[in-house]
């Protein structure tokens, strides 16, 4: 069991430093002037004067169009039905769930008055740890955020299995086949095999998109409603505060 928990702890620990390297790709790095002056040039004011149901109105467009993005792309990489395929795609889906979510966390946190992230190049890794260890203790917990898309491609590989590698799928075609029949038209067998299981595929990678949706647009609503509870100095602090504890146990 030791063993085991100490493989566990190296994997997390090298999973984290992978994803500490990925957010600091010049892509996903969202400069906060550039930022509001395209997306949010009505909240280039002070904070404090703004009418909160703005901030919030804007941060529920944040998370729409991020959570579409996410949905999309989960769509389109769980339509391949080969093995092989999908293996490669999965890796791509979660990579792209974990860089939208990082760059929809910092377009949230500047709506809400937070200094540019990357305009220092000494506090960028603070920067960077801050971003996963707040999205990681207010949107979902860091272990589920492996599994995102994840779990959109275990429920369409389940039915693929279901109805596409097993007897149901043959009983389901035939059954089709035969009502079509008695309306008079004919269709080959091979042609209604192939255009079933296109139809699981587009389902399967629909309910795929969906699952990612949801958890997506979850995880960023709860980082939004906890800067409009607590504001952003106090969730610094308490990064600040948990991280020197961490700093003094090491």
């Amino acid at each position: 069991m030791a063993k085991i928990k100490k493989t566990i702890l190296w994997t997390i620990e090298r999973y984290n430093s992978f994803k500490e390297q990925m957010f600091r790709l010049k892509p996903v790095r969202i400069e906060k002037n550039k930022y509001m002056r395209t997306r949010q040039p009505h909240l280039i004011v002070e904070t404090a004067t703004i009418d909160k149901s703005l901030i919030s109105r804007s941060c529920k467009m944040v998370i729409l169009s991020s959570a579409l993005m996410t949905a999309f792309i989960t769509f389109l990489t769980t339509i391949p039905s080969a093995i092989w395929a999908s293996l490669f795609l999965i890796i791509i889906d979660v990579v792209q769930f974990q860089l939208l979510a990082f760059a929809a966390e910092q377009k949230i946190l500047y709506v809400y008055g937070c200094d540019d992230f990357w305009n220092n190049n000494q506090s960028t890794g603070r920067n960077i740890k801050f971003l996963m260890w707040f999205l990681g203790k207010y949107g979902l917990p860091a272990k589920t955020s492996i599994a995102e898309s994840a779990a959109g491609f275990a429920i369409r590989k389940l039915i693929s299995m279901l109805m596409m590698r097993s007897g149901a799928r043959i009983l389901i075609v035939n059954a089709i086949r035969q009502g079509i029949k008695w309306t008079g038209i004919i269709v080959a067998h091979e042609v209604l095999l192939d255009s079933f299981d296109m139809i699981v595929c587009v389902v399967c990678a629909s309910i795929a998109g969906m699952v990612s949706f949801i958890q997506f647009r979850q995880m960023i609503r709860n980082l939004e409603k906890e800067l409009s509870k607590s504001g952003v100095d106090k969730v610094f602090r308490e990064f600040d505060e948990e991280n020197s504890t961490e700093n003094q146990e090491d």
